[in-house]
């Protein structure tokens, strides 16, 4: 595992601060609203994700992410760091499918467990709407820590809606339903920025 971790690091930083790869950056920051799967007025915690993500001509993506995690029952705070390494497939002028695999870390106090690391896989299918509009049709997150133990095998599907406001902005809205261990967990509004350079 700390193999995985090394190489992942290793690609990422070689990518990142290489001159002669060309590529498009992308940071931004979304709020997603957690309520109970079976009673959307539920509230259940707020989370807010702050990304950095770094797509190649190639098709290559890197990307990383930190998440705090603020439940509404006032159990603590826990985060989540992760970084990924994906490529994404043009299908055509209009559409595309993509993928990516990743390590990270649920950062969490003692009396919670602790913390512990964990993968993540996901694939993604989008479509352009037009100049401005863009729909990601699905992507399915599948996720666990490396020791089972940590109970986080949480998967994920959502769908998104973006609308470009010039070459540099763009704001999202997203739907999400998650699982945890076969069971519903959550589900949830994201509301996104995203700054493209």
């Amino acid at each position: 595992m700390r193999f995985c971790r090394s190489l992942l690091v290793f690609s990422a930083c070689n990518a990142l601060i290489n001159p002669a790869q060309a590529g498009d950056w992308t940071v931004g920051i979304r709020t997603s609203f957690d309520r109970a799967p079976d009673n959307f007025s539920e509230p259940l915690g707020t989370k807010v994700e702050f990304s950095a993500v770094r797509a190649f001509a190639n098709g290559l993506v890197l990307g990383a992410a930190a998440e705090p995690d603020f439940k509404t029952d006032n159990n603590g705070v826990s985060s989540t760091i992760e970084g990924t390494l994906g490529y994404i497939w043009k299908l055509g002028s209009f559409a595309s499918l993509g993928g990516s695999a990743g390590v990270g870390e649920e950062i969490q106090q003692e009396s919670s467990g602790g913390s512990f690391p964990y993968y993540v896989l996901r694939v993604h299918a989008d479509i352009d709407l037009g100049d401005r509009w863009s729909w990601n049709l699905i992507t399915y997150r599948f996720r666990d820590a490396f020791n089972t133990k940590n109970d986080f095998n949480t998967p994920e599907v959502s769908t998104a809606v973006t609308l470009k406001l010039d070459d540099s902005h763009s704001v999202y809205v997203r739907y999400y339903y998650d699982w945890k261990d076969g069971e519903p967990d959550s589900q949830g509004i994201g509301l996104g920025y995203k700054y493209h350079f």
